[in-house]
């Protein structure tokens, strides 16, 4: 096996994937693109209607924990994270979006020079394939494939109309323009097939290119640092131990949990915290692992007449029978639905310059990840989470060992007006809920049992019952040098080493108002290209 290469990729999700498949355009750079997990051969993670079985598998994934968390009736939350090629997008819910474009002109101005959100938007644009055609706010011909959905199900068409009722307005494009109101989410899917990062950049034609190497179940042990140079990474990959060197830059995309805790068991990161595991610091940088952020999210969970959404009774197994046909013809019907098909962006109070609440419907059960199936019976769900939470977390490690899992404490409503935002959100969509809209859709309320909850009570269910949303950022954020607690430049380069760089959410200064997975593949889209430009 070849064991030299111009640029070492570690991680093949929404990031890396990428990075491969740009950087591997010129055929005179050799690229090698490493992936913990396996193929994505699990049919489950290709139709998008078994978002449900494939979120709450244990397979594909590396089944994170968090610490106890104080906030929340001390309880370890379970994160899942994707550990197979795509990553996280092989395994989430598919939702395209992008968050505000202000949240991008905030971090140029927070010292992430180069990322405004016009030049945002221009990433953007660059990597996708709209179904509806390019136009000022999308873009046509990228590898990401986004399908611009104009009908969900019944149920989710209901809840829309219950938001208008509820005084929000119709929202036909949350990318185009003020996106505070109500509607459905475009879905990175493509032909009624989910689009991971790796199926829409890495597809046969781009996987063939004799300058890419591509290794999966290669589990990536530390970054090989020779005083502040990086020569490459040290791996096991099919069983065996292997060193590969890196001509040009080892880049890790291994998202806002692998890439600090690779970096800390490299001797990168805070001195300190690497001696208590006999870690030698190479390079002494305190930011690594900090300014963890994620959504937190609360969800309502009503019970509906049997068959009439998607679920786990006789009469929707039936449905669900009927679908799969239809969908193994003509890749068409309900199992090309991302099932959290219902969106919309709210604030938690007046006066706010940009929604702060982000709604997401599921006509059927969403809870505990999918693990808690419901037999025998159909429901639905309502989340919301709050966008812009104060608090601030961090990733350590546990053990010297790269094979055991770090410390995740996201600190969750430690942050000033959290959790204030929080019970503002869990109101909102109580007040949807209770809508003439969906009353044809509530049998009886789950979670909670009664919507006629002081806040105090709001509280209460929210520290028992708010679960992570999977939007983990921020551990490795950009900034400028003279700050000591940013980790790489706005290109992504470590601050005192030479060769290594990193390109995932961990950059992010401040968590962006939306889901994560595009914003992600916008940054990797501009970084590689500056790379291909230097």
């Amino acid at each position: 096996m070849r064991t030299e290469f111009d640029y070492v990729i570690v991680g093949a999700g929404s990031a890396g994937c990428v990075m491969a498949s740009r950087l591997s355009e010129d055929p005179s750079v050799s690229v090698c693109l490493l992936e913990a997990g396996g193929r994505d051969r699990d049919l489950r993670i290709h139709v998008p209607g078994m978002l449900g079985e494939i979120l709450g598998s244990r397979g594909n994934n590396w089944n994170y924990y968090t610490a106890p968390q104080l906030h929340l009736d001390n309880r370890r939350l379970y994160w899942p994270r994707g550990k197979v090629l795509g990553g996280s997008s092989a395994i989430n819910a598919m939702c395209y979006s992008r968050g505000d474009l202000g949240d991008y002109d905030d971090w140029a101005e927070a010292g992430a020079e180069g990322w405004s959100a016009m030049e945002a938007l221009h990433w953007f644009k660059k990597s996708e394939d709209y179904s509806a055609g390019e136009d000022q706010w999308h873009g046509q011909g990228g590898p990401l494939g986004v399908t611009k959905v104009f009908k969900g199900h019944p149920a989710t068409d209901q809840f829309v109309k219950a938001g208008i009722e509820a005084g929000l307005r119709r929202i036909d494009d949350f990318h185009a323009g003020s996106r505070e109101g109500i509607g459905v989410f475009d879905t990175t899917t493509r032909d009624g097939k989910r689009c991971s990062a790796y199926t829409g950049y890495l597809g046969p034609s781009v996987r063939d290119r004799s300058n890419l190497t591509i290794l999966s179940g290669a589990m990536v042990r530390r970054v090989l640092v020779d005083g502040t140079s990086v020569k490459g990474i040290d791996a096991i990959v099919d069983g065996e131990a292997k060193e590969l060197l890196a001509k040009r830059e080892v880049i890790l995309c291994a998202g806002a949990i692998n890439t600090p805790q690779l970096l800390m068991l490299s001797g990168v990161g805070p001195a300190g915290h690497l001696s208590v595991y006999g870690i030698s610091s190479v390079i002494d940088l305190p930011g690594v692992g900090e300014n963890l952020q994620d959504h937190l999210d609360i969800s309502l969970l009503a019970q509906s007449e049997p068959g009439k959404t998607i679920g786990y009774s006789l009469q929707s197994m039936g449905q669900m029978a009927l679908a799969l046909g239809e969908y193994a013809i003509s890749r068409k019907g309900l199992m090309t639905s991302n099932l959290a098909e219902g969106c919309g962006f709210a604030k938690s109070q007046e006066g706010l310059e940009k929604p702060d609440i982000q709604l997401h419907f599921l006509p059927g059960y969403s809870d505990r990840h999918g693990e808690e199936k419901f037999i025998g019976s159909n429901g639905i769900t309502l989340h919301a989470c709050h966008l812009y939470p104060a608090s601030r977390g961090r990733v350590r490690l546990g053990s010297a060992n790269p094979a055991e899992h770090p410390v995740i404490d996201p600190a969750y409503l430690s942050g000033e007006g959290d959790l204030e935002a929080l019970i503002a959100a869990a109101k909102l969509i109580a007040e949807i809920a209770r809508q003439p809209a969906l009353a044809g859709y509530v049998d009886k309320w789950l979670y909670p049992d009664n919507l006629d909850r002081t806040d105090e009570q709001w509280a209460s269910f929210i520290r028992a019952r708010a679960e992570t949303i999977y939007h983990p950022v921020g551990t490795c954020r950009m900034g400028r040098k003279d700050d000591e607690m940013a980790v790489t430049d706005s290109g992504g380069s470590v601050y005192g080493a030479t060769g290594l760089r990193v390109v995932d959410a961990s950059l992010m200064p401040s968590i962006i108002g939306g889901n994560t997975n595009a914003p992600v593949m916008m940054m990797a889209e501009k970084i590689s290209a500056t790379m291909k430009e230097a």
